[in-house]
């Protein structure tokens, strides 16, 4: 059960006001707002807005554009949180506020990430980490190269994401700060998320064990906020079960899961989400119940069309069918896709309510500046629409050629994979010792296919050797002599050749909806497996599929 809607969103929230509140300044009303922005976002923007009404603002401009930028990343409205945090850096003397500047860009660089501007991010963050390098501010330079490694993972670029935390955790380890050390806790957290969507269980669980020691390190510090080491031993215990758990070192994740439930944190109810992998990996079906049971009342009377309800259901619907109730189970998968499918809706709905706030707010001041530059254009509007002319036309003869380039390989990618599935090949260097092996193979991915055995996110080597009742090693060696795969390697190899199958076959079901039928809990290990055996998303696979069946209907 992965609520990755709720931890970012803390994360980030409280890297940020963390920084603004050790840095702010000496203004107790900017600080008292601040420290209201949390619970009530809209009224402390309210009242930015009266404060700036005023013929003499008690709060300058820059401190009331960070303050709203703050509150709007509460609210995650991006659009206005990039906005604002331009505004800021363009106050003439911003330089000459280095902790303000260091708010604005880190803002500037999550809500540049959130819209897919990659290198913007990157750009923001690194102007970012030049500030906070020279005021010496190891916290927030540890949080800006975190944010950077997040947006490596958006871009793909995993090697990078790591080499980014690595740096953090190499350097930061030693320090003798509580804050420091609370930025290394975070992003061995990050890492360890990760590596177990990267099936990398076995590194995922010696980080979790260093990440233990830097939290008593923390405690021997002391100074960090009540209860916080607490709830990172949660989090660091939760992960640790899960990766022993997918390791087969069911003693070690009892023992994690034992430390968790013995943590304050897990007699919360949300504290216990955390845990969820863990039950789900060791197929406790109750337990999972029992935990996920007192999280319903939290949403009613709301909208529960969110990425946690979604969540919730998924865990409940996996847990019922592990019980046999397959009926129920499938039910609630069914009520969660529904949900899926709503908030793809909401967010394209959202970002244009949020698009209309930015116009409504800028369009007064585009007015005034449009004024005051009229003049000035007359003398170089000749001069600078040539130049605006001939560099669009630039870009879009690049973009085009791209386009072209990325169009044409999505087309041979998309049909290699209809190949490459027809043919099936064995491996061509593998020579069957004797027509036994070759049988035994074929009788092994013939029982796993027809039953479908792969759509089992927990389906493994082991669950091979139990179908089959071939050994453990047998089945290795089976599949590395015939496939030239790992058996992980095999059943995700598998899997993906199956959601193919299915994004044929119903064209209306989302991706979501897809990757959960597959075996899959997380869309990002679908993606990942899908491109690293296909070299191509399975959205643009579905795109070019659509596209070459359209042009098959128009020649019949």
């Amino acid at each position: 059960m992965k609520y990755r809607s709720i931890t970012p969103l803390l994360f980030s929230v409280f890297i940020i006001l963390n920084g603004y509140a050790a840095t702010s300044g000496n203004t107790d009303l900017a600080q008292t707002l601040r420290a209201q922005i949390v619970d009530t976002p809209d009224s402390v923007i309210a009242e930015l807005d009266r404060i700036e009404a005023q013929k003499s603002p008690v709060l300058p401009a820059y401190k009331l554009n960070l303050l709203r930028g703050i509150a709007y990343n509460e609210k995650r409205m991006f659009s206005l949180v990039e906005q604002y945090a331009m505004r800021v850096l363009a106050y003439d003397s911003i330089s000459a506020h280095p902790k303000e500047h260091l708010n604005a860009l880190t803002l500037l660089s999550v809500a540049q990430s959130h819209f897919g501007n990659y290198q913007g991010s990157i750009d923001s963050s690194i102007r970012g980490m030049k500030i906070a390098r020279k005021e010496g501010n190891k916290a927030a330079e540890y949080n800006i190269l975190t944010t950077m490694a997040k947006t490596s993972f958006a871009m793909g670029e995993r090697n990078q994401g790591y080499e980014y935390l690595d740096q953090i955790i190499s350097d930061g380890s030693t320090s003798s700060e509580a804050r420091v050390l609370a930025n290394v806790s975070a992003a061995y957290g990050v890492k360890i998320v990760e590596l177990y969507a990267d099936d990398r269980f076995a590194e995922g669980l010696a980080e979790g064990r260093k990440r233990l020691a830097l939290i008593d390190r923390i405690d021997r510090v002391g100074g960090s906020p009540a209860g916080f080491t607490d709830q990172q031993r949660a989090y660091a215990y939760a992960r640790i079960a899960s990766c022993a758990e997918r390791l087969g070192k069911n003693d070690e994740a009892r023992e994690a899961y034992n430390a968790f439930m013995a943590t304050d944190y897990a007699h919360n109810p949300i504290g216990r989400v955390y845990i969820m992998d863990y039950l789900l990996d060791s197929g406790q079906w109750k337990k999972v119940l029992e935990f996920t049971a007192p999280l319903y009342p939290m949403f009613e009377g709301t909208d529960t069309i969110n990425g946690d309800y979604h969540s919730l259901l998924i865990s409940d619907g996996r847990a019922q069918a592990g019980l046999g109730n397959y009926r129920g189970g499938y039910g609630l998968i069914q009520r969660a896709a529904a949900i899926q499918d709503s908030l793809y809706m909401r967010e394209k709905t959202t970002r244009a309510q949020e698009l209309a706030s930015v116009f409504a707010l800028n369009e007064k001041e585009i007015a005034l500046v449009n004024e005051k530059a009229k003049s000035q254009r007359k003398h170089i509007l000749l001069i600078a629409s040539c130049g605006i002319a001939i560099l669009i036309l630039i870009i879009l003869i690049l973009v085009w050629r791209a386009y072209r380039i990325s169009l044409k390989q999505q087309r041979i990618a998309a049909k290699r994979i209809d190949e490459l599935i027809a043919q099936q090949p064995l491996n061509a260097d593998a020579t069957p010792e004797t027509h036994e092996d070759y049988t035994l193979f074929a009788d092994m991915q013939s029982t796993i296919i027809s039953e479908a055995l792969f759509k089992s996110s927990e389906f493994n080597r082991d669950g091979i050797a139990e179908a089959t009742g071939l050994s453990r090693a047998k089945v290795s060696q089976l599949i590395g002599q015939f496939t030239s795969l790992s058996p992980n390697e095999y059943v995700n190899k598998l899997r993906v050749e199956y959601s193919v199958k299915m994004i044929k076959e119903h064209p209306e079901w989302t991706i979501d909806a897809i990757a959960e039928s597959c075996g899959y809990v997380r869309r990002a290990t679908y993606y990942s497996h899908f491109n690293k055996f296909f070299g191509i998303s399975p959205a643009q696979y579905r795109k070019e599929k659509s596209k070459n069946e359209s042009k098959d209907e128009e020649t019949e």
